[in-house]
């Protein structure tokens, strides 16, 4: 921590404080050049919030989790079913909680924020598991007002409490899936594995393209779900000869 800028150490210093909000891990490249991980909780409190904003700034170069939605089969349906639930929980609480630093790093006027995920080819896995995770949280919306149609059309709220119940069934299988995790085709034990193995792994090579595209910059920061943050640094150490500090 005593290489980077004052200031960035503090901030991630402030950050790691925030252990409901952030972890942060430390990594040297082959270079030398260093690489803060911060691993975020998506939706946070507003002090949180402003630590995380000061992270980015604190530095020039910036890598941001964000899921392709567009070259994802069912990527903007996931995205909705997924941003619904955030969005309703922050009007609920009337600004209380707040989103995520990958907004912040990305609403920057100055410096680089690169979106790690972008490639030319998308695995075949990542499209599957999209279309598996859309379906899935249609059916457990649906589920919960089950009991509300049971009166008024109760073949469609039966089907419905059945459809739920065989994903609630397959979702053992994830028990099993977790141990394979490291795994890129762990997807195919589970598909929800699917969209934490793969974008790992995506975000780790965008990670090193996106350091060797900007070789004069000497520490960057790259901010991503907390999920991820084990399986990507593993990647990143074992194939692309990172040390953790």
């Amino acid at each position: 921590m005593n290489d980077l800028p004052e200031g960035a150490r503090l901030a991630l210093e402030r950050a790691r404080a925030e252990r409901l909000s952030y972890s942060v891990t430390l990594l040297k490249g082959a270079d030398g050049r260093l690489l803060a991980v911060l691993g975020e909780a998506h939706m946070k409190l507003a002090k949180a919030a402003a630590i995380g904003k000061d992270v980015v700034s604190q530095f020039e170069l910036r890598g941001v989790e964000t899921f392709q939605r567009k070259q994802v089969v069912g990527g903007r349906a996931l995205g909705v079913v997924i941003m619904a639930p955030r969005t309703l929980l922050r009007v609920l609480s009337f600004g209380a909680v707040r989103g995520s630093t990958i907004t912040d790093a990305k609403q920057l006027p100055s410096g680089y924020t690169v979106e790690l995920e972008r490639t030319k080819r998308v695995p075949f896995g990542l499209h599957v598991a999209s279309l598996y995770m859309t379906a899935f949280f249609i059916v457990a919306f649906l589920a919960l007002l089950a009991p509300l149609l049971m009166p008024f059309a109760p073949g469609l709220a039966a089907g419905i409490v059945f459809v739920s119940a065989l994903f609630q069934m397959h979702m053992l299988a994830l028990i099993v899936g977790i141990v394979f995790r490291q795994h890129s085709w762990s997807w195919m034990v589970h598909p929800f594995l699917g969209i934490l193995s793969l974008r790992d792994e995506l975000m780790a090579a965008g990670t090193v393209r996106m350091l060797d595209d900007h070789p004069t910059v000497e520490a960057a920061v790259v901010v991503m779900g907390r999920a991820h943050v084990s399986g990507y640094t593993r990647i990143l150490v074992e194939r692309h000869g990172f040390v953790a500090v």
